[in-house]
């Protein structure tokens, strides 16, 4: 990566924490996934990466992961406890970290504080602010107005701006998109294992499984098309949502329910071996699966919004029901070598030196 003798210089003497996250290696989803493969390449360039987790999830709680250094906090990083675990995270890198990240917005509350605390000492907030949580439809009314409130408190303190995705352009409060950076999702770190063939007639999904991801319309979809199987792997036992759906279609032959996968190898036979992959998301910026799913060769249906229109930059193919994904199963259209400009924006190499650019 190649970079001036002073940037060099400033980047030597720079301790970056991620703090947010599950933790790495990913046990959970994006900014996980992000970490796992971006963070290395990104400690060969500073002094220091601080990576915080979530110590729940991580039986081996060894502090060292290829280079980045692990500190695991005793409350859950996900769901109401966030709020109080990006808190404790904080106050453990402030004394070692010249740049925090925080990836989410769970935090914000503490954010007049922390900034605070930062410009007194010369350290740097920068925030990911994620995929406008605060429009899922899975949240009350009340936690979308908590949400809403954290999203612009993280805004208004931070010193930088992450966004993922242009569709998430205009919930960047305009007095601070100066100070806003889109930097998107790596891919290419996806295995390859020689001699999966692709199965002809088989789809596949991989996502949490959440209202806004639209499950009951992918899966309408491919029980009334030509498919002769479809496998959706997800956290089916995390939610009455989630578990009422499977009870829903268990007795259908053509699906396939599996929990979430974290094997590297396991995930590459799964997307090697599809026809189809069904992308449902409709809130959320980037999505890292589907990123992912770009670095293979299966035709990629995605649900019609701006966010994955975005993502894609309109090279694949939409839909916006279940009657017009059984249509769409059923032509052929979309060229696969389309993807190579699609492919390169979505490199490690490119994302690291987005992230640098901000230190």
């Amino acid at each position: 990566m190649e970079m001036t003798v002073d940037v060099e210089k400033r980047l030597k003497f720079s301790h970056l924490a991620f703090v947010g996250s599950v933790g790495v290696p990913n046990r959970y989803g994006g900014f996980e996934s992000f970490l796992e493969h971006c963070g290395p390449e990104i400690s060969k360039e500073v002094a220091e990466v601080i990576v915080t987790c979530d110590a729940s999830v991580y039986e081996n709680q060894e502090c060292n992961f290829k280079g980045v250094k692990r500190i695991f906090i005793p409350i859950r990083a996900n769901g109401a406890a966030s709020i109080f675990h990006d808190a404790f995270a904080f106050f453990r890198v402030f004394n070692r970290s010249s740049h925090i990240f925080f990836l989410g917005v769970s935090g914000g509350l503490w954010f007049p504080i922390f900034r605070l605390m930062c410009d007194l000492t010369g350290k740097k907030i920068i925030v990911n602010i994620d995929g406008v949580e605060w429009r899922r439809r899975k949240f009350g009314k009340f936690k979308r107005g908590i949400l809403r409130l954290l999203d612009g408190m993280s805004q208004v303190f931070s010193h930088k701006i992450i966004y993922d995705n242009e569709g998430l352009r205009p919930y960047i409060l305009k007095p601070f998109f100066s100070k806003s950076s889109l930097i998107d999702y790596p891919g290419d770190y996806v295995q390859k294992i020689p001699g999966v063939q692709m199965q002809k007639g088989h789809a596949l999904t991989i996502c949490r499984i959440e209202p806004e991801n639209n499950l009951d319309i992918l899966i309408e979809g491919a029980l009334n098309s030509r498919l002769d199987s479809y496998t959706v792997v997800g956290n089916w036992n995390h939610s009455p949502y989630a578990r009422n759906l499977r009870e829903k279609y268990r007795g259908q032959p053509k699906i396939r329910f599996l929990d979430p996968i974290y094997d590297a190898m396991k995930l590459a036979e799964l997307r090697q071996s599809c026809e189809i992959y069904l992308h449902g998301h409709s809130v959320g910026g980037t999505n890292p699966s589907l990123v992912e799913m770009l670095f293979y060769d299966c035709r990629i249906l995605c649900f019609d919004v701006d966010f994955n229109r975005f993502t894609t930059d309109n090279e694949l193919e939409y839909f916006k029901n279940s009657g017009d994904l059984v249509k769409i199963i059923s032509t052929q259209k979309e060229n696969i070598s389309s993807r190579d400009n699609l492919r390169k924006r979505y490199s490690r190499n490119e994302i690291v030196r987005k992230y640098l650019a901000l230190v």
